[in-house]
């Protein structure tokens, strides 16, 4: 496993210097194709006399330039460099021959170097400037004066200068080879350096996604403990009931039993949920409404449920105690507001989602109930209410009269009291 990641480090690590290289060589293609038709076309404009043999042999090195460029995205990196090289070695042979040391497109031996230092080795890139060198001493045969004695002070002379030329062009060669070469190593190391750090990014996000899922798992398997413990205690309260003396222990027990499965159900949807922070509140307030529809509509009345839910996730914190008001709320509208016949029973629940607010409204078209004018409670589902809403932090609204309607807004991220 650790060889196979390292061959992979390895193959990304050269295809990236590749890529570089890539990018630089067609570059010097297009601006080298751009330089090479005015040095070549431009003279012979100004004089017509330049027609020479010469002139297409570079015309020659000049189409050859241009279909390198024109299928540089289907040719390899080295393909590309060995022609390129061979271009220029031609392109300088041909002028040196043609115009001696006087010619100052001579120069262009320092890209062979240049070129030869990206793809080949430092052997081999002395090896090329070696080769052409030699081919820079046979030229200079053609050039130098004769006959080839020292006593002949123009053969004399034209070797010192032709020596003299080739040792700055090859010292000038050696200084760019060396330039290119510590460039291109520090490239390297740069890179190397990056898909380093990046493998260790790499190596500590999937430990991080690792220990994520990990706890995930747990608190998932948390959320499922909670809730089947809070079933069985609700559960046992519903055992009791049935047993209970009277009618008022019973519906007292089932009370209980309701605010504890409220509280259940959200366990429930959190260990179901792949997102264990939040529950999805139309799914939640549908489910909790079966759930209290059923236990306290003994007389079978047919309530219609009415959601115009715009909020899509509730967090834990607010789930909790949103849903046990809902619960209070829905049981008072069954045990109490539907006391009385009438053509139809509505239970409407509304939520929108403000910037920093969320605001809930609970409706129904029972009778209304009398509201005690003093600050206290009447009894424990009002007094639960209120708690929840302190909690929340939430302003809330009271409708009585003909109906029940309670609205209540409170903010995404206050901090629960």
């Amino acid at each position: 496993m650790i060889e196979s990641a390292s061959h992979n480090e390895a193959e990304n690590f050269t295809n990236t210097i590749n890529s570089i290289k890539n990018k630089l060589v067609n570059r010097f293609l297009f601006y080298g194709l751009i330089i090479a038709l005015f040095a070549i076309f431009i003279p012979t404009l100004l004089n017509p006399n330049n027609l020479t043999i010469d002139f297409y042999f570079d015309l020659v090195n000049l189409f050859a330039l241009a279909s390198v460029y024109f299928f540089r995205t289907k040719l390899s990196l080295s393909f590309k460099i060995g022609y390129l090289i061979l271009i220029v070695y031609s392109f300088f042979v041909t002028n040196l021959y043609q115009h001696g040391l006087s010619s100052v497109a001579n120069a262009i031996l320092v890209l062979v170097p240049f070129l030869s230092i990206l793809v080949f080795t430092a052997k081999q890139t002395v090896a090329i400037h070696v080769f052409s060198m030699v081919s820079f001493f046979l030229i200079s045969i053609i050039h130098i004066e004769r006959p080839f004695t020292f006593e002949n002070p123009e053969f004399t002379n034209d070797l010192i200068e032709w020596f003299i030329y080739a040792m700055i062009l090859t010292l000038v060669c050696l200084v760019v080879a060396f330039l290119v070469f510590n460039l291109n190593n520090s490239l390297f190391r740069l890179i190397k350096n990056y898909e380093s750090n990046y493998l260790k990014l790499q190596k500590q996000d999937t430990v991080l996604k690792q220990n994520i899922d990990d706890k995930e798992v747990l608190l998932q398997e948390i959320h499922h403990r909670v809730k089947n413990n809070l079933a069985v205690v609700s559960g046992l309260l519903e055992l009791q009931s049935n047993r209970a003396p009277d009618e008022f222990s019973r519906t007292t027990l089932k009370l209980s039993t309701n605010r504890i499965l409220s509280i259940s159900k959200v366990h429930e949807l959190l260990y179901q949920s792949e997102d264990m922070s939040r529950i999805h509140l139309k799914k939640y307030v549908k489910e909790l409404a079966e759930i209290i529809i059923e236990s306290f509509n003994k007389t079978g009345k047919h309530i219609e449920l009415e959601m115009d839910i715009h909020v899509q996730y509730l967090n834990i914190n607010h789930g909790v105690p949103v849903g046990i008001i809902l619960n209070e709320l829905m049981t008072n509208s069954l045990k109490h507001g539907f006391n009385r016949k009438q053509d139809e029973y509505t239970i409407r629940i509304t939520a929108f989602e403000e910037k920093d607010h969320y605001e809930i409204s609970y409706q129904d078209n029972g009778t209304g109930i009398e509201v005690d004018k003093t600050e206290k409670p009447r009894g424990l589902g009002q007094t639960l209410i209120k708690s929840l809403l302190i909690q929340l932090a939430a302003e809330h609204h009271l409708n009585t009269e003909g109906k029940y309607q309670m609205s209540f807004r409170f903010p995404k991220k206050k901090t629960l009291q």
